[in-house]
Formats: structure tokens, C-alpha cells, sequence
């Protein structure tokens, strides 16, 4: 599959993602297995983000104190699944971009342009990374993808 499909899988996943966080909903469970991907025989294909039992919206106070996150994509810098944010998602994202742009789960460090929007999504510092997807979104366009 060619990099300029990747990237519009990419990004129809960061839509999705923008599309939660904007209504105040943080997935809180992102993981490779929570987003589907499927390619039809003509090419089209279809983004997915599934698996929303952990979700929440900001400031509701559900969140019990035995719960835990269960995602294999988990923020080193959260302390409590209570104080979960946007910036909490956006480091799972980060792996999630990767393995759809590249199909590996190691972390591109290549200094490429999309090497750079990963790592800054997955910073283990909250401060460094994307605060909005939004603003990955905007990173993601300014990049420049070979067509085929």
C-alpha cells in the first residue's frame, strides 16, 4: 500500500480523534486493536475507531477509583486514570499514526517530517507534545506525500 494511502488512512483517523475531543470525549483506550481499518476490493476503505467502554467526557466524574487502563498503548506520564486528558490520548495516537503510516510499532526516528509529527505526539513529556489533534491535523497537511 502506497505512503499517500497511508497518510489519507492517517488522517481519517486524526479526524475521528478531532472529532471526539472537540464534544469533550477522550477515548482513554486507544490501542492498535481499537482502530479498524478496512480496504474494499476497489480501493476505498473505511476508518473506524471502536472499543469506547473506558471513554469519557471531561468533566464527568464516573471514572471509578478501581478503574484501570487496559489499552496496550498506555501515557508513561499519567499518574491516575482519573486525571486522564486530550494530551493523554495524543501520545497513543502518536504509535497509532506510526504503525498506519509505516506497519511497524517501533517509533519512526528517521527525521522525516511524519518521523517528527510521531515523536512529538508520543514525547514522554505532556508539555512537548500536540496539545490538540487539531494541530496535528495541521502538521499532517503541510507534509508533502508521493501520489501512487
Amino acid at each position: 500500500m502506497s505512503l499517500w494511502v497511508r497518510r489519507k488512512m492517517a488522517m481519517r483517523f486524526l479526524y475521528a480523534m478531532n472529532f471526539l475531543h472537540k464534544r469533550g470525549v477522550c477515548h482513554r483506550d486507544l490501542s492498535y486493536g481499537n482502530v479498524l481499518i478496512h480496504t474494499y476490493d476497489d480501493g476505498a476503505f473505511a476508518v473506524k475507531v471502536s472499543d469506547f467502554g473506558l471513554a469519557k467526557e471531561r468533566g464527568s466524574d464516573l471514572t471509578s477509583t478501581g478503574s484501570s487502563m487496559k489499552g496496550s498503548i498506555i501515557d508513561p506520564a499519567l499518574k491516575s486514570f482519573r486525571d486522564f486528558k486530550p494530551v493523554n490520548d495524543i501520545y497513543s495516537i502518536g504509535f497509532i499514526l506510526n504503525y498506519i503510516l509505516t506497519g511497524k510499532e517501533n517509533l519512526v526516528t528517521d527525521g522525516s517530517r511524519l518521523g517528527s509529527i510521531i515523536q512529538k505526539c508520543s514525547a514522554t513529556n505532556p508539555a512537548d507534545r500536540y496539545q490538540t489533534v487539531k494541530g496535528i491535523i495541521e502538521d499532517m497537511r503541510k507534509t508533502e506525500c508521493p501520489v501512487g
